[in-house]
């Protein structure tokens, strides 16, 4: 799990019912229940007991306890009622039954079955997490002129003051270009761009910003976008587009220099087992023409060929087995 820049800043975080706490505090305990560490996140809560559903990118802890197999845990954050059963994960959109269910952890799938038939024992729900950024007038202004589209005002902003455009906290921390991206607002772009503006490493969102649409996408790789761009979790984009079944921008991607099998922690898949997963027949095929490994993956669970056979996909199935 990789450390999102705004969490290595001490900032502000209004978790449920608006109690302050700091993204320090929200990192160690999102930490805590992805490494099992039941001492550490009793020490944290006795300190804040909104800490036991402290959400970064509406992610609480008790989907890393989930997703890791912390059953003593994810028992310990039930009890606490630190789960709402309406959540599901982000940006795939599963519940964390499913996410149990795919590892074949089926005592954390039972308890999360019976606390749902309890809605009692329920005490959070709900998103929470938003980060006081501290932005200034200045940053506030800066951000609303991008977004309004007016690049005379962006361009004098610019000229009086050019670190606004390496400022790594605009836009909720995805970068100063992804309003324009997602907008999109060429003309903007080209402007942030010359004065040194750069899409991060790392982001939240960045299939949702930054590769909404292809024309852009093809701009940001042209000007330096890294082809390994990844979410905290280490999705890659080519993980995000292989589950989309969204084949030009994968190819966009691997011309660009993507690795093909690199695996990601949500599924430990590589980018051929998310397109599996997900059934994208057609991109199940251009990955293993581009050269996927059709074995790769983090886990025997997580196989191209075990999602095949646990999703019922027959034909890619008969795919996969002819490529082994």
């Amino acid at each position: 799990m990789l450390r999102p820049y705004e969490l290595t800043l001490d900032l502000p975080v209004s978790l449920s019912s608006d109690v302050p706490s700091t993204t320090f505090k929200v990192w160690e305990v999102l930490m805590a229940s992805r490494d099992g560490d039941l001492e550490r996140i009793k020490k944290l809560t006795d300190e804040c007991p909104e800490l036991i559903y402290a959400q970064y990118n509406y992610t609480p802890p008790i989907h890393f306890a989930v997703r890791e197999g912390h059953t003593h845990l994810v028992a310990y954050l039930l009890d606490l009622g630190a789960h709402d059963p309406a959540y599901i994960t982000y940006p795939f959109k599963d519940t964390l039954s499913t996410v149990a269910d795919d590892r074949g952890l089926g005592g954390i799938v039972s308890l999360l079955h019976d606390y749902a038939g309890r809605p009692e024992l329920c005490k959070f729900k709900g998103d929470n997490g938003s980060i006081d950024y501290g932005h200034t007038a200045e940053t506030i202004e800066f951000q609303r002129s991008i977004a309004g589209h007016k690049l005379d005002l962006v361009t004098r902003m610019l000229d009086a003051n050019p670190d606004l455009a390496r400022n790594e906290l605009l836009f909720w921390g995805e970068g100063v270009l992804a309003r324009s991206a997602n907008d999109p607002d060429f003309e903007m772009l080209s402007l942030l761009v010359s004065r040194g503006a750069s899409v991060p490493k790392m982001s939240k969102w960045g299939r949702a910003y930054y590769f909404k649409h292809y024309d852009i996408a093809k701009y940001l790789m042209d000007n330096g976008m890294d082809a390994a761009h990844t979410t905290w979790h280490n999705v890659t984009l080519l993980h995000d587009m292989a589950q989309e079944g969204d084949i030009d921008k994968a190819r966009l991607l691997l011309d660009s220099g993507a690795a093909i099998d690199v695996i990601e922690e949500e599924y430990q898949s590589t980018p051929l087992g998310l397109a599996v997963r997900w059934g994208n027949l057609d991109m199940v095929g251009f990955l293993l023409e581009r050269g996927a490994d059709p074995n790769r993956s983090g886990a025997a669970w997580s196989a191209p060929l075990a999602w095949a056979i646990k999703k019922g996909y027959t034909e890619i199935q008969k795919i996969l087995e002819a490529a082994i």
